[in-house]
């Protein structure tokens, strides 16, 4: 409170008009109780000279009497007594009293010998007198030395002047009279001020006390502590303006909650996308970016980018460019860009939109990540170029071995079966081919769930290697068979597992030479299923190891047509790991086979659905 400043330019105000308005006050009480003394004073000195009229008129009517023989130059003089009888009324009244004759010779005078003062004829009090009811004059008085309040009165009768009575008292004692009374005033004065003041502090408590309040709440509430508010239970303008202040707070907590809550959601939302969000201003200053746009343009944390240029932190021409367009324009530019990490290249399709609000301009930039869009473009146009390629082939033998047979050789014993046996290849490669794209089509829908179960992985093995025997695949071939816990039990489906292992059995017999070895393994890792298949053919590059499950990829194009694969084989493979919740992995070298491991959660005795 006592470090308010409104505090002390109040009670200051305050105490300073107190001050005028008692010392205003004080100068007029002080002029007029002068006035009212001096009144008095002469009104006291008048009413002397009244009662001492009759007294006069008897001496001025006696007249003086005739000096005695042996002093003949006095002349005439007044008797004795009167000069006597005035000492002693002077004494008696504390007053000075003169009588003067009407050429204005003294007679009579209480404080000095009247044979030595001189004529006051010419005096002012004296010639007033003779002219007005009475005479009075304030001046320095040469016979007694010192400054004088004199009143004179005329003594008349039957309108002849007889002579002056005058009366009179000392300035000095006026002026002890007035110092009395001034000090009287001041201490009054000084005490009127004191409780003034007292009065003034305690009031100018009661008006700055509910404004202290007010305002530090009203600080709190701009500090950001809400839950202040005005406690003043007054019922004046400064509790109405307390109400209002808490309606105010009530308000500012309901919006800034709801605010807080808009844009925690807003940011979880942004936060959430897999669109990176990036705000720059009108310099290109970063303003807020989300963790996708992070990743994505391979941002540095929030608090090395605080305040610093998107350029400067990610020199990315291209969003630079879409960027200089969208202000140029005023409107949404779209683009697509491409980030070179250090690993890969990222291709983004980023949209630049300029923004405004009251106290700032800048761009929002949208960027989504189209790299797998891309691929899969690339993907597919592959695949289509694949498929065309690969029906090209024995679509061309068959038309051209049916052509052969049109023109004649259909007539030729010798050569008409041995064409039509290959129409007959070409037609089940075609067939095989068709199959393999139905069943990868299928299992990449994923529209039929698969019902997991634990699956014993030696009957699947047993199953397709006596497919194999049967059909004379394994002729020139050793094939050996190895489970080393006895009753592997895999979480997986029967006929998926079956398929994943006639397609790795099936490359292993495609890829090695007659005389080659390959070994099928079954064994547990942890809580893992794993089955190898490993042969001694030729074996697969680095490069290769990286495309083999791609469609139509062949690490052996030339080997691979002769034994009539369709190159979709691996890629059903991986496919259907994904769908069985396992993993398929590669390891070759050129020259020393390759072995092929596939890993599947170990069954714990319980069937599973899973899609």
């Amino acid at each position: 409170m006592l470090q308010s400043r409104f505090f002390w330019r109040l009670y200051l105000t305050f105490a300073i008009l107190v001050l005028i308005a008692t010392a205003g006050t004080g100068f007029l009480v002080h002029q007029q109780l002068q006035a009212v003394l001096y009144r008095d004073l002469e009104l006291q000195l008048l009413n002397l000279a009244h009662a001492l009229s009759p007294f006069a008129q008897d001496i001025y009517v006696k007249g003086p009497s005739a000096a005695p023989n042996n002093r003949p130059e006095l002349g005439h003089e007044w008797p004795r007594h009167v000069q006597e009888r005035v000492v002693e009324i002077g004494r008696e009244t504390d007053t000075r009293i003169s009588l003067m004759a009407p050429d204005g010779e003294v007679i009579a005078d209480s404080q000095s010998d009247p044979a030595t003062m001189e004529n006051h004829r010419n005096r002012p009090e004296i010639v007033a007198a003779l002219i007005h009811p009475y005479g009075l004059s304030k001046r320095f008085s040469e016979t007694v030395h010192e400054r004088m309040l004199y009143v004179a009165l005329a003594v008349r009768k039957d309108a002849r002047i007889l002579g002056t009575v005058r009366t009179a008292i000392p300035l000095t004692r006026v002026g002890v009279m007035l110092r009395d009374l001034r000090a009287t005033i001041s201490w009054g004065a000084a005490f009127s001020v004191v409780l003034a003041m007292g009065v003034g502090l305690l009031v100018a408590r009661r008006i700055t006390a509910p404004i202290a309040e007010i305002t530090n709440v009203a600080e709190a509430l701009s500090f950001g502590a809400y839950n202040r508010r005005v406690e003043s239970p007054r019922a004046d303008e400064f509790g109405m303006l307390g109400a209002t202040i808490n309606r105010l707070a009530d308000e500012l907590t309901k919006r800034i909650s709801t605010l807080a809550q808009q844009r925690a959601q807003l940011s979880a939302m942004i936060a959430g996308l897999q669109a990176g969000v990036i705000a720059v201003d009108d310099h290109d200053h970063l303003i807020f970016r989300n963790e996708t746009a992070s990743e994505l343009l391979g941002l540095l944390p929030d608090a090395e980018t605080s305040g610093r240029r998107l350029t400067e932190l990610a020199a990315i021409p291209g969003i630079n460019e879409l960027m200089t367009k969208a202000r140029a324009v005023n409107s949404a530019a779209n683009g697509e860009v491409t980030v070179q990490h250090e690993d890969a290249a990222v291709v983004l399709d980023a949209r630049a939109t300029p923004f405004a609000t009251a106290d700032e301009r800048g761009i929002v930039v949208v960027l989504y990540d189209i790299t797998n869009l891309r691929r899969l473009e690339k993907v597919r146009t592959d695949f289509v170029a694949n498929v065309s390629h690969e029906l090209k082939t024995p679509l061309t033998a068959i038309a051209g071995f049916v052509d052969t047979l049109a023109d004649g050789a259909i007539h030729d014993d010798r050569n008409n079966m041995r064409f039509l046996a290959k129409v007959e290849q070409q037609v089940l490669r075609l067939d095989a081919m068709v199959t393999d794209l139905l069943s990868l089509a299928r299992i990449e829908s994923a529209d039929e769930p698969f019902l997991l179960e634990p699956v014993d992985w030696l009957a699947v093995v047993n199953n397709v290697v006596e497919h194999y025997r049967d059909q004379g695949y394994l002729q020139g071939l050793s094939l050996a068979i190895e489970d080393r816990n006895h009753q592997i039990h895999a979480l997986g489906e029967s006929e998926a597992m079956r398929q994943v292992l006639d397609n790795l059995l099936g490359n292993a017999i495609k890829y090695t030479p007659e005389g080659g070895s390959i070994t099928v393994q079954i064994f547990s890792r942890g809580e893992k299923a794993v089955l190898e298949v490993q042969d001694s053919g030729s074996g697969i590059t680095a490069a290769d190891q990286e495309r083999i499950f791609e469609r139509f990829f062949r690490a052996d194009k030339a080997r691979s047509r002769g034994t009539g694969g369709t190159g979709l084989g691996l890629s059903i493979v991986k496919h259907l790991m994904q769908r069985l919740h396992g993993d398929i992995e590669v390891e070759s070298e050129i020259g020393r086979g390759s072995l092929f491991r596939v890993i599947l959660p170990l069954a714990n005795g319980t069937d599973t659905s899973k899609p």
